[in-house]
C-alpha cells in the first residue's frame, strides 16, 4: 500500500491511474520545466558565487595578505573558481541529461 503522498506524485501513475511500484519508476524521465528550473538555479548560483566571492576577495585582499593564514588570495580565488565552475557544470549537465 502506498502513502498518500506517493499517490499524489504524477510520475508514480500509470495511464489507468494506478500507482506504479518504485522499481518501475524511471527517475531519468523528467519534465522540461523541472530541467529548466533546476539547471537555471544551478547556473545562477554558480554565477552568483563567482561574482560575489571575487568581489569580497578584492575588498579583503589587503587584510588577507597581512594575515598569517597560509591560504592567500590566489588559493582562495582558485577555490571560488572551482566551486562556481562546478555549480555551472552541474547546471549544464542537468539541462542536457
Amino acid at each position: 500500500m502506498s502513502s498518500p503522498l506517493q499517490r499524489l506524485l504524477p510520475w508514480n501513475k500509470t495511464e489507468d491511474g494506478a500507482s506504479k511500484p518504485p522499481k518501475d519508476i524511471d527517475l531519468r524521465d523528467d519534465c522540461t520545466s523541472c530541467r529548466v528550473l533546476g539547471s537555471t538555479a544551478l547556473v545562477s548560483l554558480g554565477g552568483y558565487t563567482y561574482f560575489s566571492g571575487m568581489r569580497q576577495l578584492r575588498l579583503q585582499s589587503q587584510a588577507i595578505e597581512l594575515s598569517k593564514s597560509k591560504y592567500k588570495v590566489g588559493s582562495r580565488q582558485l577555490g571560488i573558481v572551482l566551486l562556481s565552475s562546478s555549480l555551472i557544470g552541474l547546471g549544464m549537465y542537468r539541462m542536457i541529461n
